[in-house]
């Protein structure tokens, strides 16, 4: 396993969750409802909600941000109308008349408009004995709700897209593995484990890198363990490589940048750390640390 030096480039109050690239800002959630965007050095708080958020996603017109909102089990969609006024509207709160656990990760594929998400509910709700937990598919175009594996999940968290976006990967902490979901040429999903960790908690997100390396971020307890760590696997699903980071065992989001490669990681501290750290000449990684007081 290697460890790698970074740098922090900003301090917050607040625990901070799954980061989101777009045109060079990086815009994330915390906990306590803001969603910010970060750039040049600097944040700004883009709009608040009186909730619980935990992940978001832009619509490809940046027109419409929507947004995981863990504490009103719901996906909410926050835009500017036609008189310069913000408006926050419920987008779904349940499926089939059965009300969402409470979404997870989003993630908005560009190629078929497909709106995927994670439906987990709170941390330890979905664990091994209640695998309740959902992924989900809506297609934006038609308004419909597909569910890709139904309420047979433990604590499904972080999910990502191939660079072609005909493969799906689930991080099911609750099973310490990664889940593939293959999409055929009918548009069909089909699953499987790819991966099965031992050790650490379980994977908590993922990002899938220009070279087809799959990153996983795996979580860990901080009274368990002082570190950090991301392993990383080539298309074939072999570990090529474990990234240690010190202090930093709590990891929540990671994401890459389509200038330069990125990470972001989170815990549960009194606050977050915000830093940037240096893997090889092209590939660098923002991510969050917890620190406890005392």
């Amino acid at each position: 396993m290697s460890a790698v030096p970074y740098e922090k480039i900003c301090e917050l109050a607040s625990p901070l969750y799954f980061p989101l690239e777009i045109d060079g800002a990086i815009y994330m959630v915390s906990q306590n409802g803001d969603i910010l965007k970060f750039k040049d050095g600097q944040f700004k708080a883009e709009f608040h909600i009186s909730g619980q958020p935990y992940s978001i996603v832009i619509d490809k017109l940046n027109k419409f941000i929507y947004v995981a909102d863990m504490a009103h089990q719901a996906i909410l969609k926050r835009y500017i109308d036609e008189n310069s006024q913000e408006q926050i509207t419920e987008f779904l709160k349940d499926y089939e008349g059965q009300p969402l656990l409470g979404p997870n990760s989003l993630l908005l594929s560009t190629q078929n408009n497909l709106l995927f998400f994670t439906d987990s509910g709170p941390f330890g709700e979905t664990s091994i004995e209640n695998c309740k937990g959902s992924l989900f598919a809506i297609d934006m175009d038609a308004q419909i709700v597909k569910p890709l594996a139904l309420q047979c999940l433990s604590y499904p968290s972080g999910i990502c897209l191939s660079n072609n976006q005909k493969l799906l990967f689930l991080c099911e902490t609750g099973k310490n593995r990664v889940l593939r979901f293959v999409q055929t040429e009918a548009g069909i999903f089909y699953y499987s484990t790819y991966i099965q960790f031992n050790g650490r908690f379980g994977p908590i997100a993922c990002a899938v890198s220009q070279s087809e390396h799959l990153y996983v971020a795996r979580f860990e307890f901080g009274h368990v363990s002082e570190e950090g760590q991301i392993s990383i696997f080539n298309s074939n699903g072999v570990n090529v490589e474990n990234v240690s980071i010190p202090q930093c065992p709590e990891i929540s989001g990671l994401t890459f940048s389509r200038y330069v490669y990125q990470f972001i990681v989170k815990l549960k501290i009194e606050y977050s750390l915000c830093n940037r750290e240096f893997i090889n000449a092209k590939l660098f990684a923002y991510f969050n640390q917890y620190r406890r007081e005392g």
